[in-house]
């Protein structure tokens, strides 16, 4: 009896070994050193001393400063300093020097900015400048660190055919390396595919409601819920979505409130937690397309941006 009972103890182990080296194998190594390093890159100080003995060895200690700036959002509203550093506005600037801004983007490489693709089909112009390190615009007085960047090039996934939303994602690279700070970083790439995330976070500077009385000028935050395959259902075939929702590719993210992604907001990420580093966030999807903001219970599309990890990693290698 007893030698049967340990046997089955023994293949339970034997079983809980095999799922979790399935789940730390799945998780793609290159993003998870990746992610590391960028938090390493901030919010680690390594200092050295040695005791004032002739001859004693060096001791090295790291401080590790990854802390959140702000506590478990709950609802939505303006965004702290340093909340989101990885958080980037795309927009046209003339020859003049006045600029239009139009879309959002995810800072993910000390030269890349991912976005959506149907952001650089702006009537606008072109995107030829990326903001990275702002809070507020138009404003001195907030604690930010604002910082404009010149375009060198972007690409859009070749599977995408405007005006068709599929493969809503491009990758823009900027014309100089960003020096990080706590005011600019990347966020992390997903480790999978957020199909099990109850909830996100979703920021930009787009509108606040459907039809703005004033411009939005600061960043702002809202949490959204996972909504999986509802968008079969909500989401009318038309000349963006000529084949209706497509949950591969697509996420399915909205709220029973009036809480939403709005105009402006495009191209931005929805984002989650990284469950080690509270300094740090995964970009889980990019703002793509709704049916109507702000309204309840009718989620949005967002690209899933987990199904494009090699495609991305491809971009990335482009220096």
């Amino acid at each position: 009896m007893r030698s049967a009972f340990s046997g089955k103890i023994v293949q339970l182990v034997a079983a809980l070994l095999v799922l979790l080296v399935n789940f730390v194998t799945s998780q793609d190594p290159d993003i998870v050193k990746t992610c590391t390093s960028y938090k390493k890159s901030v919010w680690e100080e390594t200092s050295e001393f040695s005791f004032l003995i002739e001859n004693a060895p060096i001791i090295y200690k790291t401080l590790d400063k990854c802390t959140s700036y702000a506590p478990l959002i709950i609802g939505g509203g303006p965004a702290l300093p340093k909340e989101f550093p990885h958080a980037a506005r795309l927009g046209h600037r003339e020859d003049d020097g006045e600029i239009e801004w139009f879309c959002g983007g995810t800072l993910i490489s000390n030269l890349h900015v991912l976005t959506a693709a149907h952001c650089l089909y702006s009537p606008q112009g072109s995107v030829n400048i990326v903001r990275l390190g702002d809070l507020e615009f138009d404003t001195s007085t907030d604690d930010a660190d604002p910082e404009d960047f010149t375009v060198k090039d972007f690409t859009l996934h070749p599977g995408y055919n405007h005006p068709a939303i599929y493969n809503d994602i491009a990758v823009v690279r900027l014309s100089k390396p960003v020096t990080f700070n706590e005011y600019k970083h990347p966020a992390c790439l997903p480790f999978d595919d957020g199909r099990s995330v109850p909830s996100f976070i979703a920021i930009g500077w787009g509108q606040l409601e459907i039809v703005p009385r004033t411009e939005n000028k600061k960043l702002q935050k809202v949490k959204l819920y996972n909504y999986n395959t509802r968008c079969r259902f909500t989401a009318d075939k038309n000349d963006e979505l000529p084949e209706g929702y497509n949950g591969t590719t697509q996420l399915c993210i909205g709220s029973n409130e009036h809480k939403d992604t709005c105009n402006g907001d495009s191209g931005g990420p929805v984002l989650i937690y990284h469950k080690d580093y509270p300094c740090m966030y995964h970009v889980m999807g990019i703002t793509s397309v709704g049916v109507a903001c702000d309204t309840p219970d009718l989620p949005a599309m967002y690209t899933r941006v987990h199904f494009y990890l090699d495609w991305i990693k491809q971009q990335l290698a482009k220096n």
